[in-house]
Parts: C-alpha cells; sequence; structure tokens
C-alpha cells in the first residue's frame, strides 16, 4: 500500500531538491558578494517546497486517500491528515507568496 500512495515522482522531486539544497550548500561561500543573500532566499525556497510535499505524502500515509487526490478532501477522519491538509491550505499558501514577493523586491 505505501508503494502506491509514494510515487516515483515524489521521490524524484525529494531527491533533486535534496541535491539543489546539497549543491548550494557547497558553493556558499560564492555568493559572497551577492549584494542580497540569494543563496538563503533559494534554500529556504527549496526546502519549502521539501516540507510542502512530505507534508502531502505523510496525509496520504495516515488516510485512505491516494496522493494525488489526499488535498482535496477536506473530511478526514483521522485528525492528523486533516491537520496536515489545513497546514498545506492555510499556512503554505500565505508563507510562499511571501517569500516569493521578498525575492522578486530583490532580483528587481
Amino acid at each position: 500500500m505505501v508503494a502506491t500512495l509514494i510515487a516515483h515522482k515524489d521521490l524524484t522531486l525529494l531527491g533533486s531538491l535534496g541535491f539543489l539544497v546539497y549543491d548550494l550548500i557547497c558553493k556558499w561561500n560564492d555568493f559572497g558578494s551577492c549584494p542580497k543573500p540569494v543563496h538563503k532566499w533559494l534554500v529556504v525556497s527549496y526546502m519549502m517546497i521539501i516540507v510542502w510535499r512530505a507534508c502531502i505524502m505523510a496525509a496520504s500515509l495516515c488516510s485512505s486517500t491516494r496522493t494525488a487526490s489526499v488535498m482535496f478532501n477536506l473530511r478526514h477522519k483521522n485528525s492528523l491528515p486533516r491537520m496536515m491538509v489545513c497546514f498545506t491550505w492555510m499556512a503554505a499558501p500565505p508563507m510562499v507568496a511571501v517569500w516569493t514577493a521578498l525575492g522578486t523586491t530583490w532580483a528587481a
């Protein structure tokens, strides 16, 4: 059942984002001449995507709903998937919007 809930694309996404974070940390000192901390912004952006996808995968593991539709079901029977769905819809989009606006103002 776990194999059907966590798809290969999830593992590919998490693996590639993990590699991007690792590569950015390895080249951390190269960003010393940047006027804005773009490297920190990138790491936080990557980490937000990783946490978002991990919440979706965890919610699907805790419920009987498939991964593709777990975030559209707002009436989970268990409280843990319900809290993860609430976090994903109520907290994550505003945080991503504010973080993206900050990065956009830095780039302008």
